[in-house]
């Protein structure tokens, strides 16, 4: 018996494909956005056109509305990817103006469970120095971002944190306007593991997998990222959220994360449990810039979600590189 229909967006996406992998196999029946109906299936062949139905979708902008009929639950983690060729404006109309659009569709159309994917940046303001700080971070934490603060002309990644700032400030004022929906934003750092979504010959395919490949070069490229979770827990703790019940006075706004992580430590893993590839590694003298070491405080997800404990950070990160080199065997390409 079907324990409901859940939509959720992005569905070809690295996430995305976890969180509805997770789902079929729970039962419920999944309703899934993506830009192309064919690849979206060929992730999951052995799923029935009642199991997991597709809806295409061209942008993030779009009009969700009739995807949206008939659903009890909502995950959205679909989200635009900062890189070459992305515009700020691109980024903000996705992260924000794509996310305030949809929640309010999905009330409108009387979902009352609504899961939306943040991420851990939301915490910082943007110069990020509490990233890098002492203090201890909580869900009650969020960066100064306004509406009238941003600027589409600046960097990839500071448009990223910012629209998603403003969007997640965004969802709570809807949520507090809307007190018989149940709403939930969840707050994962960096993202690594196994994918299920298909590689392309982009390196994009690999999404944040990608910073591994990184470290395939004489020297440490610059890569401030330092908290890091699985792509599994991070699907997870997507569909506990769905069994969750609201929690009286506080809103559901869970940072769940695996802790810090230094990439001198990942090419001292790799280089130990793959010693074929250590030559193709930064040299041990070699020093990686600074990453974010902020403590994050975990207890809420743990005590509400349920989030009790994490795949090993040595699992992930040797199945991210098994990722990185199946992307190498099919392209043709040294990282």
């Amino acid at each position: 018996m079907s324990k409901g229909t859940v939509l959720v967006t992005g569905g070809t996406g690295f996430l995305g494909a976890h969180i509805i992998s997770q789902l079929l196999e729970k039962g419920y029946i999944v309703r899934a956005t993506a830009r192309s109906a064919s690849k979206l299936q060929s992730i999951f062949p052995k799923a029935t056109a009642e199991q997991l139905q597709v809806v295409e979708v061209p942008t993030l902008i779009s009009d969700h509305s009739a995807a949206l009929k008939g659903v009890d639950a909502l995950i959205h983690s679909a989200s635009p990817i900062y890189g070459q060729g992305v515009s700020g404006q691109d980024l903000y109309s996705g992260a924000y103006e794509g996310t305030v659009a949809l929640v309010k569709q999905a009330i409108a159309a009387g979902v009352k469970k609504i899961i939306v994917t943040g991420t851990f940046v939301n915490l910082f303001d943007a110069d990020f120095q509490a990233a890098f700080g002492t203090r201890i971070l909580t869900e009650k934490d969020f960066g100064s971002i306004t509406s009238e603060t941003i600027d589409l002309k600046n960097d990839g990644m500071r448009v990223y944190q910012e629209a998603k700032t403003l969007a997640d400030k965004a969802v709570w004022e809807l949520a507090h306007l809307h007190p018989d929906v149940d709403f939930t934003v969840l707050l994962p750092p960096a993202i690594f593991g196994p994918q299920l979504s298909p590689l392309t010959s982009s390196p994009s395919s690999l999404s944040t997998n990608s910073f591994v490949k990184m470290l395939f070069a004489p020297e440490y490229a610059p890569n401030p990222i330092g908290h890091m979770i699985d792509v599994r827990d991070a699907a997870r703790a997507h569909v506990l959220a769905l069994s969750t019940p609201p929690v009286s006075g506080r809103d559901k706004r869970f940072i769940i994360s695996n802790g810090t992580f230094q990439w001198k430590d990942v090419t001292a893993l790799i280089r130990s449990k793959k010693p074929e590839l250590a030559s193709r590694l930064p040299s041990e003298t070699s020093v990686p810039g600074p990453q974010t070491s902020a403590p994050m405080d975990t207890t809420f997800a743990k005590e509400v979600l349920g989030m009790k404990s994490y795949i090993p950070q040595e699992e992930t990160f040797l199945a991210t590189v098994d990722v990185v080199l199946e992307w190498e065997r099919k392209f043709g390409d040294k990282a």
